[in-house]
């Protein structure tokens, strides 16, 4: 029997922050709040997901290509320092493969103990791009 993949979307509430200077809470609510603010957001991490989804009609199911594994997405809220930790990290894994030297325990983490093929110099690079946002 075939096996199909269906997409849902989902209603969420993703939630960012800023910091901004104001004389009371609601003076600083006004400002956030006004077309003439400029300030940064920044995304917190957390995402609050309610119960209400709808499966996409037109692209919403397709079949599982022979092979192909559906995983799902991890979300962290990394602070700066961490995340130049794990580019850091990252960088210092594609050297080592690149040098065919990678610790034969640390090769093991990398596949999830032969789980998978882990990751390349190419998809490294690109997880990197995507983390330096």
């Amino acid at each position: 029997m075939p096996k199909f993949v269906v997409s849902k979307s989902h209603d969420a509430f993703v939630y960012y922050e800023t910091i901004l200077e104001a004389e009371t809470p609601d003076a600083a609510r006004d400002l956030a709040q006004s077309v003439h603010y400029e300030g940064e957001w920044h995304a917190t991490g957390y995402t609050q997901e309610f119960d209400d989804f709808e499966i996409d009609e037109h692209s919403g199911v397709r079949l599982l290509a022979d092979g192909e594994a559906i995983e799902t997405f991890s979300t962290i809220g990394v602070t700066a320092q961490e995340r130049d930790a794990l580019l850091t990290g990252l960088r210092l894994l594609q050297l080592a493969l690149a040098r065919s030297d990678i610790d034969p325990s640390l090769g093991d983490i990398l596949t999830n103990d032969g789980a998978h093929a882990g990751l390349d110099l190419n998809r490294i690079d690109a997880l990197c791009e995507r983390i330096n946002v």
